[in-house]
């Protein structure tokens, strides 16, 4: 069994399906699989390969193509390096009818490619970001675009540009940006005058009735399978002209499909109902927090398929009834790993229609080094066997320029676990821990919002009042605006206000998330300590507070408030020292060993530690981890102990310290693969308490294909080590008693 494979062997579970009524809708809540936070290795160093490689996805095994390197093309229009080459959007293909060409957006023209990702030429610059090119779906060279007030087709075999109709009532026409061709290849939505809703005919060379929109402004446009539209207005609410909207196609109205508008995709379901999928997150009473929804247009009737974190957004790409959705999330607030990273966190998600299924393809690596162009906007073939994204990979913290980004490809057909391409080699850094003091006097001082150490990103207001520490203080609402404070010392103070006005705030330390702060409070009170931490190591630290654009319910704002900070500030310090060796005792006549699962008493872990549920493990399940500096202790009282894991392809090199001293390095490496083995044994020790610590060193055998650690379970070993018989047995406890805690708190 691949890594991949078995990382993603997961148990399935169900959640109750129930039904609620909210403006006069059925919802149905659907199943979900797979909630495990799986992170990136080596998020902020790896890179690509060049332009024309593939690589291997490391986490979930699927084959990636790098299709176009910008920063090494010459821009057609203007000279100079091109810089940006993307997807047009999530919502029309770029790929025609049978996948043998596709195009990508060169920042403002298109560019044509072979099915297989080659540069073959530009398009005509008319053809532009602003005439919306949609491939025919009778002919695989052809497009469809629009220039002032004109229908043309542009033959890409033939190099032919055609005008199909011009439209004289009107001095422009839209698509709005979104939509496609209709599933039939005959039918379009186009607005007039940006104001102006008809369905064109392309068959019969005919226009229906338009819908004059007068003052009711809309976001975009689609023409769904059985050529009805859906309109999306700028206003949300249950009246009319808000939300989405459902016109057949001579623009009369149906009925109100969603409260709010979303990033959406149209498809057909497998029983050939017309749905739209979209993101429900601006919907007051929604069936389920910032969900991924399906609604079948007949009736406006809802089914969750999947809930995200609030910190994620997302694209949605729907291919031709296939049964299946395809979802990119990205997080705006660019974490980390392991720092506020979440489930499903920057990933490309095929999600089933039904809800019971989420396979999850890929990580896209792209962060927010600019407002818009970083957004993967993934697009997936009409038939759903090639996908293409765009992505920056970070690499603007090397000195590209920050509207940077390229394309790469899946290919649905041949990514799976395991299959093609090189996982580059990425160096792994050291960890340096550090020993924790032990105060003997404490000092508190206090930096005003404006002082040094405090670094802010994002828009954050300043206001003068006599109230505030220092007389003023500063406020943002904006969901991703931070405000880090750095500090040396042993503990933080963030002092703020509270009010009726306030918002929920995630709290982070050292760059690990130490949960959410709600400031909401009536009546309303400034110079409080919205929160506090002791006990870090003396040294550098960090503590930063994020703005997460939500409120407790009765709250009527988002605001969160930065007043001043306060450090922490120990006296004389003497550093922990080292446990003398300690003398073996005697050995007695009998030996007892027991077991202690990897979510038993006793064993508290450091970072991020996956939960991997599998037959094969001790107990039925083991954690893992691959991030340097990561730590699982083992606390028990005997003379001896055991640790039990997982040897494998993709195993890498541990480290093991007895009572705090560095005994040894595990390399973990294995083929084949080996559970339930004893990966390091101590006895003789003195009876009484001890630790066995295993920490990842990030490192691996050359021969392996990853640096993952694995723990399933560790064995006390009380008596003697001589003696000839042992009993054994499980100790099996919920994982309530574990203790997670950061680098900065733990070491």
């Amino acid at each position: 069994m691949s890594h991949a494979l078995r990382v993603r062997v997961l148990v399935l579970f169900f959640v109750c399906i129930f039904a609620i009524s909210v403006i006069g809708y059925d919802f149905v809540y659907a199943y979900t699989t797979d909630s495990s936070v799986y992170m990136p290795a080596q998020y902020t160093t790896f890179r690509p390969p060049a332009k024309g490689g593939s690589y291997t996805d490391a986490v979930f095994g699927t084959a990636i193509k790098r299709l176009t390197d910008s920063m090494n093309t010459t821009r057609s229009d203007t000279g100079g390096l091109l810089g940006s080459i993307t997807p047009e959007y999530s919502t029309m293909s770029p790929f025609n009818t049978d996948n043998t060409r596709l195009i990508l957006l060169h920042f403002s023209y298109f560019a044509l490619y072979d099915g297989a990702g080659n540069y073959l030429a530009d398009l005509p610059f008319e053809i532009n970001a602003s005439s919306q090119p949609r491939w025919s779906r009778s002919d695989p060279n052809v497009l469809y675009y629009l220039r002032g007030n004109q229908f043309k087709q542009y033959n890409v075999g033939t190099n032919v540009m055609t005008v199909i109709r011009t439209f004289n009532n009107y001095t422009s026409i839209t698509g709005a940006g979104e939509s496609d061709i209709c599933f039939d290849g005959k039918h379009f939505v186009l607005a007039g005058n940006n104001r102006f809703i008809f369905v064109y005919d392309l068959s019969t060379d005919t226009v229906g009735a338009a819908l004059d929109t007068g003052g009711n402004s809309f976001d975009s446009l689609y023409i769904t399978p059985n050529d009805n539209v859906a309109v999306m207005w700028k206003r949300d609410g249950t009246g009319r002209f808000q939300g989405t909207e459902l016109f057949d196609k001579n623009m009369n109205f149906q009925r109100q499909l969603t409260t709010a508008i979303g990033h959406m995709d149209v498809t057909r379901d497998t029983n050939g109902d017309e749905i739209l999928v979209w993101t429900n997150s601006n919907e007051v009473g929604a069936i389920c927090n910032n969900g991924i929804v399906k609604v079948r247009l007949s009736d406006a009737r809802q089914t969750c398929l999947i809930s995200l974190d609030w910190s994620l957004a997302v694209h949605v790409s729907a291919p031709d009834n296939s049964g299946w959705v395809f979802v990119e999330t990205y997080a705006p607030s660019d974490p980390i790993p392991p720092t506020g990273w979440k489930a499903y966190t920057n990933e490309f998600l095929q999600v089933k229609l039904d809800g019971t299924e989420v396979r999850r393809l890929a990580h896209h690596r792209s962060r927010p080094m600019n407002s818009y162009t970083y957004m993967p906007k993934l697009s997936v073939s009409r038939d759903s066997t090639r996908l293409v994204f765009g992505s920056n990979y970070g690499l603007q913290s090397t000195g590209l320029p920050a509207e940077y980004s390229d394309v790469y490809l899946i290919d649905l057909n041949v990514s799976s676990p395991g299959s093609g391409g090189t996982t580059p080699t990425v160096p792994a850094p050291t960890p340096t821990p550090t020993p924790t003091p032990t105060p003997t006097t404490t000092t508190t001082t206090r930096v005003e919002q404006n002082g040094s150490g405090i670094a802010y990103t994002g828009s954050w207001l300043n206001n003068n009042n006599a109230g505030h520490s220092g007389g003023s203080a500063v406020l943002a609402m904006d969901p991703g605006s931070r405000a880090t404070f750095s500090f040396n010392g042993t503990g933080a103070n963030w002092i703020g206000l509270k009010d009726e006005y306030a918002g929920i705030a995630k709290v982070y330390v050292d760059g690990l998330d130490k949960g959410d702060i709600d400031t909401y409070r009536t009546p309303g009170q400034q110079k409080i300590q919205q929160y506090s931490i002791t006990g870090l190591p003396a040294g550098n630290h960090t503590l930063t507070i994020e703005v997460l654009g939500r409120r407790n319910a009765a709250s009527t704002g988002n605001w969160v408030w930065i007043d001043a900070f306060e450090s922490i500030s120990s006296g004389s310090t003497t550093p922990t020292a080292p446990t003398p060796t300690p003398t073996p005792t005697p050995a007695p006549t009998t030996v007892t060993t027991t077991r202690v699962e990897q979510n038993g008493g006793g064993i508290a872990y450091v970072g991020t530690w996956l939960n991997n549920s599998n037959t094969m493990h001790s107990g039925g399940s083991a954690k893992l981890a691959m991030d340097a500096g990561y730590r699982a202790t083992f606390t028990f009282t005997g003379t001896g102990a055991n640790w039990i894991g997982f040897k494998d392809e993709y195993s890498g090199i541990a480290r093991v310290y007895v009572d705090g001293i560095l005994k040894t390095e595990i390399d973990t490496y294995r083929t084949p693969m080996q559970a339930k083995t004893q990966q390091y044994s101590i006895t003789g020790l003195t009876a009484g308490a001890h630790t066995l610590m295993i920490e990842v060193t990030g490192r691996k055998n050359p021969a392996s294909g990853g640096t993952w650690i694995w723990v399933d379970a560790f064995e006390v070993i009380s008596g003697s080590t001589t003696a000839p018989t042992g009993t054994s047995y499980h100790i099996e406890r919920p994982a309530a008693e574990l203790t997670f805690s950061g680098l900065a708190a733990g070491f």
